[in-house]
């Protein structure tokens, strides 16, 4: 009998942990503070985030810059960053938080953005990006246009890498130094 309850104890622990750790995840799907991205999210070995935008690291982001598929990256970040330099052809509508000040992108602008590049809403890749992995300006960027405005995940990119890094592997990495003008813009370029 004994046997028996402890075996139903741990099974019932088990329950209790597992329902637990589900409800952890689902907390860590919404819009977080600067400097508050959960730290399982910033793991390399993560390639989705909950809300189901993909991951990207500067691999993933050369990748693609060296490819002839058309794609929006947002630049998330204030203007005067992004006037010091930024992926070739990005557009700018910084991000923050809802509510918060500093949020150019908004659903419409974001449509309005889409559209100016010739792409449409179900199926354009959309790949928002910061200062880095723990920014959290396209990060939220991602949750919010998933969550709230109704895109694709399978079409949004959070690139947690972000502009610095992508930068530096540009400055470290003499074929992509030699092709810096196809993947950033005239300002970053200048700066090498």
């Amino acid at each position: 009998m004994r046997s028996k309850n402890l075996k139903t104890s741990a099974c019932l622990l088990f329950c209790f942990l597992f329902s637990l750790t589900i409800l952890a995840g689902s907390l860590h799907a919404s819009e977080v503070d600067k400097g508050a991205i959960p730290g399982e999210h910033l793991s390399k070995s993560l390639k989705k985030l909950p809300c189901g935008a993909a991951i990207w690291d500067v691999k993933e982001a050369v990748t693609q810059l060296k490819s002839n598929e058309k794609v929006l990256w947002i630049d998330t970040r204030p203007e005067s960053f992004f006037t010091k330099g930024t992926v070739r052809n990005a557009i700018l509508l910084p991000y923050n938080k809802t509510g918060k000040k500093g949020n150019d992108m908004t659903e419409e602008t974001l449509a309005a953005a889409i559209s100016a590049a010739g792409l449409e809403k179900d199926s354009a890749k959309i790949i928002f990006f910061c200062q880095g992995p723990k920014c959290h300006r396209s990060y939220n960027a991602s949750f919010i246009a998933i969550t709230q405005w109704g895109y694709n995940a399978d079409n949004i990119v959070w690139n947690r890498a972000g502009y610095p890094h992508l930068m530096k592997e540009v400055q470290n990495n003499p074929k992509l130094k030699r092709k810096a003008k196809k993947y950033i813009s005239d300002a970053g370029v200048k700066s090498l």
